[in-house]
């Protein structure tokens, strides 16, 4: 959070800090998700075709290798679609925007074999268009999080609708994390994509111990 007396200077210098932070971390976690998902299976064909140039004289070997062949390839078609997923959002032009992170819950779900449950309370209530689209990248970033960085099997996107009030949460059972309370404080002092969406539209999002993972919190007053 910028202090709020700050002469022109040098909040223009802490806003451009935050915002270079923020594209840096964007840049860091697509650059490992291209490197751990796509080129280092991509990788791997160079091998495979090498490995059916000797295996010319045994069909058996010949099928085996082509086997693996075709798991690797949709391993990487699944790796494409996640990763254009998280630069395009999956939302159809005339959904709501409740209906929007109901499909991007089941759209992650699908794409990472794991278990993302919905669930709302309240009647939904128009929020700005901008504020849709920030919200809707924070909970695609937090389920992505619960996947790659919590081992993460079950994960819980709740919904609460109240006057005025949009409450979000996303709930993890994961156990990738050791020292869970040290992480939570790290991502409280973290300059990130999360806080930075979230003070744009004046969200508050909060870390905190769950039962078996991390719960995020994301409270927006409209």
């Amino acid at each position: 959070m910028l202090p709020i007396f700050l002469s022109q200077k040098k909040f223009q210098t802490a806003v451009s800090k935050q915002a270079a932070e923020a594209c840096e971390h964007i840049l860091n976690e697509m650059g490992a998700e291209l490197h751990d998902d796509l080129i280092q299976k991509l990788s791997v064909f160079r091998l495979y075709l090498d490995r059916l140039e000797r295996a010319t004289y045994s069909p058996q070997e010949t099928e085996r290798i082509l086997l693996n062949m075709r798991t690797d390839f949709e391993s990487v078609t699944m790796a494409v679609r996640r990763i254009s997923g998280r630069l395009l959002q999956m939302r159809m032009e005339d959904d709501s925007f409740q209906t929007g992170i109901e499909v991007l819950c089941q759209n992650m779900a699908h794409e990472r074999a794991g278990n993302v449950h919905f669930e709302y309370s309240g009647a939904p209530q128009p929020i700005p268009e901008l504020s849709q689209t920030y919200l809707y990248r924070i909970v695609q970033e937090l389920i992505h999080n619960a996947f790659k960085h919590s081992a993460a099997w079950h994960i819980w996107v709740r919904m609460k609708w109240s006057p005025h009030v949009l409450t979000l949460e996303i709930e993890d059972d994961g156990t990738g994390f050791n020292k869970p309370a040290e992480f939570i404080t790290l991502l409280r002092k973290k300059n990130n994509t999360l806080k930075m969406r979230s003070q744009a539209i004046g969200a508050i999002i909060t870390f905190d111990q769950g039962q078996q993972g991390l719960i995020a919190k994301v409270k927006y007053s409209f």
